[in-house]
């Protein structure tokens, strides 16, 4: 258990600055490319986890702990390469850094650069990186209802790694390996996401952006609504075609629709989060990663007992009336974004 908390402890530090790391690098037209880029990495790799796992855990010469072992050598495999060629993004950083150099090498020791002049002490430390992301989700509609929708997908997304085994390893029969490949028709629905994603962003928020000169957050929410429709349909068409006496097809064919709406869902939110909020989007990010990560951890500590005691389809039918509350935050958004944004204390100049 100390283990799995250092892991997550540490594991959560690419997702929390990954939206601020991206919006450093890319303006938004391209960014939005890149977080599909990573969005689908993301959704895609906790699939493939179970069904490396499911296989590897059925040969008695390796069994449960060398998935763990493999995690820990991709993690320091790709944690070199991280280290060694992913530079410093922050411009303001990048210029402290470039400051202190032309110091030394000009002996001119005026020179500095806009975040010398606020250093970070401990006071900075407190209140901003560890007390304003908690302000801003108390004080900010956008970020509380959105950070409360992506947890619940997030938390869905991890229920999944439980709920597919219950019912095609436990009510089917299938072998602990063969019952997670229903994983690569979800990942199936995540490059279709990816497809809808770039679509919208070449078509309707580049068409947007031209003729306003300026971001229009909103513009990113069509795809959102999508999804938001996708996933509880989704959901139905898993729960109520999980029956051992229905083939497997149509159930597994759904979990094309629940990839489909995740990954638009959750991910056009996460590009409207950094849209909205700019120069605070890592406030932002940094937040809802705490929030959402607490809801992908919790949900999968009650799926059991409850696919146990609802069985699957009313268990999963309950998701799917979760998802059709949730459905209108894309929409108040959509319509009332941009009258909510303008009394943000957090907008960008």
């Amino acid at each position: 258990m100390l283990g799995r908390f250092f892991g997550g402890l540490f594991a959560t530090a690419p997702l929390a600055i990954v939206g601020g790391v991206l919006s450093d690098i890319w303006d938004p037209i391209p960014r939005a490319y890149a977080i599909c880029m990573f969005a689908t990495g993301a959704f895609n790799g906790p699939c493939g986890g179970p069904i490396a796992g499911g296989f590897l855990t059925m040969q008695p010469n390796l069994g449960w702990r060398w998935t763990a072992w493999i995690t820990l050598i991709l993690a320091v495999f790709f944690g070199i390469i991280g280290f060694l060629c992913i530079p410093e993004t922050s411009a303001g950083k990048i210029l402290q850094y470039k400051a202190r150099r032309l110091r030394y090498e000009t002996k001119n020791w005026a020179l500095h650069s806009k975040m010398d002049e606020n250093p970070l002490d401990a006071h900075r430390l407190v209140t901003v990186y560890l007390v304003r992301p908690f302000v801003m989700i108390v004080q900010e509609p956008i970020l509380s209802l959105m950070t409360a929708y992506m947890s619940f997908i997030y938390g869905v997304l991890y229920l999944l790694f439980a709920a597919y085994p219950y019912s095609f390893h436990n009510e089917r029969g299938w072998n602990i390996g063969v019952a997670s490949l229903p994983f690569i028709a979800f990942a199936v629905g995540t490059f279709l996401g990816l497809g809808t994603i770039i679509y919208s962003t070449r078509t309707n928020f580049t068409k947007s952006f031209v003729k306003y000169g300026k971001i229009v957050p909103e513009e990113r929410l069509p795809p959102m609504i999508v999804g938001a429709l996708l996933l509880p349909a989704g959901l139905f068409w898993y729960g109520w075609t999980s029956s051992p006496e229905i083939t497997w097809v149509p159930q597994v064919l759904s979990t094309v629709l629940i990839g489909w709406g995740m990954l638009v869902g959750f991910w056009q939110a996460m590009n409207y989060l950094i849209d909205v909020y700019g120069f605070y989007s890592n406030s932002a990010i940094a937040v809802n990663t705490f929030i959402r990560s607490i809801a992908g951890a919790a949900f999968p500590l009650f799926t059991y007992d409850m696919y146990s005691a609802l069985g699957v389809p009313w268990a999963t039918s309950v998701l799917g009336f979760l998802c059709v509350a949730f459905a209108p935050v894309p929409i108040l958004f959509y319509v009332y974004g941009e009258r909510i944004r303008g009394r943000s204390r957090f907008r960008p100049v």
